[in-house]
């Protein structure tokens, strides 16, 4: 008994030593200090000294007082050295973005994931991490915050050119593009009434960009307002601001979007290409216009016969009626009168 224990123990030691190691880390970029609506990043790495088949199974990410953008569908692929050992992996990336200002603490993350080589389904924890988001200079409390490392601000006027008259309406499209920042955190931008405009905004466009490999490039934004006119005389649609912040320069930054200006007249009443009465004149008749007999009874015989066409369906079921009604008819009965002295009884002799 001793000697097959002793090589059963020694083959659950091979099978154990065999067993491919998993092994997970996170850490956060660029660091535990960022400002309000700049993204910091939790970089998670799952790493084995096998390799992968398939994807490693990753919790949801829930932090108050953040937008959380979970890791895509695609990983990182890496390669590391630890302790002289060779570990290859996935490096999976929440995109965490501070709306208020204040600490915040990630709880350990559990890992799944099932290497080559592995007889079961392998699990690692991330590390506690913390970091505090701070209110960039030039911000008051309150305030939304924009930051990006970049911003494209552009719009349009669909119809672009005029004249415009009153009861036209024209669409005013802003595109507000920002690197490095989702679009679900863009801010609108500020659009104000004009009186003498009806304005009827549109549901905005929020998307974000890719690098077109699936990579995060950042956000966009799209928002229109349609406007009608509702009287004449000029008008501006106003300029607008898009305050920011300069996450590379670390500096508030404007944006602007210069004023739109148009001028709208009254609608004047309609006025036919051409007119028959004018045409008339030239030719030197008089405006009567007068229609020859045969054309009028023509006409009459051509609605009569448009009405038959229409309604023939009516008249065959009437016809058919008829027919019907003739053929089964209860025959004739003779109410003729009768003679008051058939037998000639009393008839005078003559």
């Amino acid at each position: 008994m001793k000697p097959c224990a002793l090589a059963l123990l020694m083959f659950v030691g091979l099978a154990q030593a065999d067993e491919p190691q998993l092994r997970v880390q996170a850490r956060l970029v660029p660091g535990d200090a960022v400002v309000v609506g700049e993204a910091v990043q939790l970089q998670v790495d799952v790493l084995t000294d096998s390799w992968f088949t398939r994807g490693a199974s990753l919790p949801e990410l829930s932090l108050a007082g953040t937008d959380v953008m979970p890791p895509n569908g695609e990983a990182e692929h890496l390669s590391q050295t630890i302790q002289g050992q060779t570990f290859s992996g996935l490096r999976y990336t929440y995109r965490i973005t501070p709306t208020q200002a204040q600490a915040f603490s990630i709880a350990p993350l559990t890992v799944r994931a099932t290497p080559a080589q592995a007889s079961h389904e392998l699990s690692g924890q991330t590390p506690a991490l913390t970091f505090r988001a701070s209110l960039p200079e030039g911000f008051s409390p309150g305030e939304p915050v924009l930051a990006a490392s970049a911003l494209r601000l552009s719009q349009s006027l669909t119809p672009s050119g005029g004249p415009f008259k009153v009861g036209d309406s024209l669409t005013r499209s802003v595109t507000l593009q920002a690197d490095g920042t989702p679009g679900l955190a863009l801010p609108a931008p500020p659009l104000a009434s004009v009186a003498g405009l009806g304005a009827y905004p549109q549901t905005p466009q929020v998307s974000n960009l890719d690098d077109g490999r699936g990579g995060f490039n950042g956000g966009q934004r799209i928002d229109r307002v349609r406007y009608r006119i509702e009287r004449e005389g000029d008008f501006e649609l106003p300029a607008i601001r898009v305050k920011w912040w300069d996450s590379v320069n670390r500096k508030t930054r404007f944006s602007e979007l210069p004023a739109v200006t148009f001028k709208a007249t009254a609608s004047s009443s309609y006025t036919p290409v051409f007119s028959i009465v004018d045409d008339l004149k030239q030719m030197g008749q008089p405006t009567r216009l007068r229609l020859p007999a045969f054309w009028l009874v023509g006409a009459a015989a051509l609605l009569l016969a448009v009405a038959l066409y229409v309604n023939r369906g009516r008249l065959l079921h009437v016809l058919n009626a008829v027919r019907y009604w003739l053929r089964n008819r209860p025959p004739r009965q003779d109410y003729g009168l009768r003679p008051l002295n058939p037998r000639h009884e009393k008839d005078f002799q003559k």
